[in-house]
């Protein structure tokens, strides 16, 4: 190859350079936003996880995922956390007892239900889930109202983009409360005055009064005064947008 033929070939190979790390960063190493699988065991989230007024249990999701507020990753529940309820529950309708025995098969042999991952971001990505979740923000901010979802999807994108967004804009406690069900959270609870780790808070929300009336104990939705204000930029929960905190 002569002198001038190798600089004629550099800007293919940077090309392809390029398009090798576009494709690794959009390739099938990240879930893709909508999907929703089937999956072995059709769990409902809304009995289990939706409001007692919709005819849910209102089962905390930490209850099954109960690593989302000590670990990296939240993990999936171990059959026998089902067990726990369903060795004595059997269902009332055919449809329930037909997915309760795929849970008592798989407890009888002592094995794992394999669960279909759909919240995936790719191996250069952390996405730590404890900072995250003792920060004060909701699993739907992120997931959806799963606690209405007949079949899990994924909700949000995932993308750099949308993470890079929450960080540089703030997160939102009151909008993440609502999406969780607290659909009456003034935000005059957290306005100035309530930094990380004062005693009674979380995330800048009053833990007592009316910071966190469950829903349908408070002012309905459309009578209360505030909630119908969008929150200040300078009430907005922010974090570092820096490369290091995703990838490291």
């Amino acid at each position: 190859m002569t002198q001038r033929s190798k600089w004629t070939a550099i800007p293919g190979l940077l090309a392809l350079a390029i398009g090798a790390v576009v494709l690794s960063a959009y390739s099938g190493a990240s879930s893709s936003q909508g999907f929703g699988p089937e999956q072995p065991v059709q769990f409902p989230h809304p009995r289990h996880a939706g409001a007692v007024k919709d005819g849910g249990l209102g089962l905390n999701c930490l209850y099954c995922h109960n690593a989302g507020n000590k670990s990296f990753d939240v993990g999936m529940p171990a059959v026998n956390t089902c067990m726990g309820c369903h060795t004595s529950v059997r269902g009332s309708t055919d449809r329930a007892r037909t997915e309760i025995g795929k849970l008592v098969r798989f407890a009888d042999a002592r094995r794992p239900v394999p669960w279909i991952r759909i919240h995936k971001v790719p191996e250069y990505v952390h996405f730590p889930h404890v900072r995250h979740v003792n920060a004060g923000v909701t699993c739907q901010t992120c997931h959806g109202q799963v606690q209405k979802m007949d079949r899990v999807y994924q909700y949000s994108s995932l993308n750099m983009g949308w993470c890079v967004n929450c960080h540089v804009n703030g997160y939102d406690p009151k909008e993440g409360q609502k999406a969780a069900g607290y659909d009456n959270v003034p935000p005059a609870n957290y306005a100035g005055g309530a930094p990380y780790g004062t005693p009674g808070t979380v995330a800048g929300i009053a833990t007592t009064g009316a910071g966190m009336t469950p829903p349908g104990m408070g002012l309905p939705r459309d009578t209360a005064r505030s909630t119908s204000t969008a929150t200040p930029s300078a009430e907005r929960r922010r974090a570092r947008y820096d490369c290091a905190s995703c990838h490291y």
